[in-house]
Parts: structure tokens; C-alpha cells; sequence
């Protein structure tokens, strides 16, 4: 009877936390290899649909430098070497149309409902 509900017990806990996991690896966005020369594909999904409240990770995944920054600079990232990452978290809904500064023709898009 112990083993049961300690059974019962863990298979809760784990599926609780497994579906936070896989919330938090949807708001990811790669800068795809050759982004430079992409345009608005350099960026992966865009645009990317979100909820308010909710933070998005890109990942530089390309062999060059880049940057994240929202339009009006409402955001910003440093330049982002290889394999590095930047996160924002919008707190307001909107559409919010991004670029790379070293590249501007590279553009994104975040959708936050």
C-alpha cells in the first residue's frame, strides 16, 4: 500500500513539472545558420506567438555575431557570439517587430497576447 502511494505520489510530481518544461522551451527562438543572409528568416519561428508574462530565449546558432533589439529599443541584446543566448520578458501585449543592428535586414517578430 506504501509503494502505491509513493508510486502515485512521484508520477504526480513528475508530470507536474514535465509540462512547465516544455511551456518554457516553446518561447525559444533560434538565429539560424547564415542568418545574415536570410533577411526575415535569419530568425526561428517568426514571428512567435506568446502570452503576457511570458519570456523569450534566443539563441545565436550561427558562426557570426548578432544582436536582438525591438524597433523603438525597447530591448536590446549585446552582441551575441556564437552558442550565446538573450531573454526578454513582455510584460504588455502587442506585436513587437525586432532586428539584428549589425545586420538590419534580419527581422523578427514577437506576437504577445
Amino acid at each position: 500500500m506504501l509503494v502505491t502511494v509513493l508510486f502515485v505520489a512521484f508520477t504526480f510530481v513528475i508530470l507536474s513539472i514535465i509540462p512547465t518544461a516544455y511551456a518554457q522551451s516553446d518561447n525559444t527562438v533560434s538565429i539560424v545558420s547564415d542568418a545574415s543572409k536570410l533577411g526575415d528568416k535569419a530568425y526561428d519561428p517568426s514571428p512567435i506567438t506568446i502570452s503576457q508574462g511570458d519570456t523569450v530565449v534566443w539563441t545565436n546558432n550561427d558562426f557570426g555575431i548578432h544582436t536582438v533589439t525591438e524597433n523603438s529599443d525597447m530591448y536590446s541584446s549585446k552582441d551575441l557570439r556564437p552558442d550565446q543566448t538573450f531573454e526578454y520578458t513582455f510584460d504588455e501585449s502587442g506585436n513587437f517587430d525586432y532586428h539584428c543592428k549589425l545586420h538590419p535586414t534580419m527581422t523578427g517578430k514577437v506576437i504577445v497576447n
